[in-house]
């Protein structure tokens, strides 16, 4: 019974306690906004190639590779011009939309709201057009949904500038561990998935990589040599897998949690420059410092009766 009570009290003291630093709630927020945004502005140009009636891949082919109950923006598209309103003015309305629920969640003006309506609005065009979609996408999906659930207007927001009010304490931990088991199981998945086949371990999934038609096109490094060394390609494809699969073991570790991310985000300014993933590098070096850059050391307290107190008078965060 007394090991029993003391695995309940570490596991409150880790989800319940708060030991983190509130800044990560602004960094997360606006670094989320502001990579949807200029990963919209990206393709605004090109957006009636990919989600109007006249796109590259015929709306009533990509139909069929979703439900039916599933909103798309060409049903969000039919449903108002069945009241007279045409699809470019549903297409200009959504990109405003868009852009200003952004800017909302950029300058924290009821970015939980924003981040609601943003995150339905972008399910309802990337998931009717799945030709189009790649893994920022869903990060960026997943981030708006921790935006919901986080205090996200709690810390350095517009909101908080014109509504003043006494501050509510919020406790922030239980969605932040989350976050941080979610990205933990996330690595050590996509390692193992990788340590299953023989091709990230010979080095042929890397060498692939670098030499395909649409990747190394912004800075044309010259991977030629690496033919004649192949030990080097074996090493960065077992490299991946070391960082990717022991990921949730050494980020935990005080001591070796800043050399962990250094790895990691070293990992991705690599796939940024060769494959240039420049936005699927930066929401995942954007996880990574949200979850693990804003850990605060906290004074050992003896009891956990004690540490709520000094909890409640120390909470920095408030709504």
């Amino acid at each position: 019974m007394k090991k029993a009570t003391i695995l309940y009290n570490k596991i409150e003291s880790l989800f319940f306690v708060n030991k983190g630093n509130p800044e990560f709630l602004a960094f997360f927020r606006i670094s989320t906004g502001a990579l949807a945004l200029l990963h919209f502005l990206s393709i605004i140009s090109d957006f009636d190639m990919f989600f109007s009636s006249n796109s590259l891949v015929p709306q009533d082919i990509m139909s069929v590779f979703h439900p039916n109950w599933l909103i798309s923006f060409s049903k969000i598209t039919h449903f108002f011009e069945s009241f007279g309103i045409a699809e470019n003015t549903v297409i200009l309305g959504a990109k405003i939309m868009f852009i200003t629920l952004c800017i909302n969640i950029i300058i924290g003006f009821y970015s939980r709201v924003s981040a609601f309506m943003l995150l339905l609005l972008q399910v309802a065009l990337l998931k009717g057009s799945s030709f189009f979609i790649y893994g920022v996408d869903f990060f960026t999906s997943m981030s708006l949904f921790y935006l919901i659930l986080l205090p996200s207007d709690a810390y350095c927001s517009v909101l908080r500038f014109i509504i003043k009010k006494k501050a509510t304490e919020v406790n922030f931990m239980p969605v932040k561990r989350m976050f941080q088991i979610h990205i933990s199981i996330a690595y050590f998945f996509s390692g193992f998935d990788k340590l299953l086949g023989y091709n990230w371990r010979n080095g042929e999934s890397i060498w692939k990589a670098i030499n395909l038609p649409y990747a190394n096109r912004d800075f044309n490094f010259d991977f030629s040599w690496m033919a004649d060394h192949s030990y080097i390609l074996i090493i960065i494809g077992w490299s991946t897998i070391i960082i990717e699969m022991l990921y949730p073991f050494f980020i935990w570790i005080p001591k070796t949690q800043k050399t962990w991310m250094i790895l990691t985000i070293s990992m991705h300014l690599g796939i940024a420059l060769v494959l240039n993933l420049y936005y699927f590098s930066a929401i995942m070096i954007i996880w990574n410092l949200t979850n693990f850059n804003f850990e605060r050391e906290t004074v050992t307290i003896k009891s956990l009766s004690l540490e709520r107190r000094f909890y409640k008078k120390s909470s920095p965060v408030g709504i």
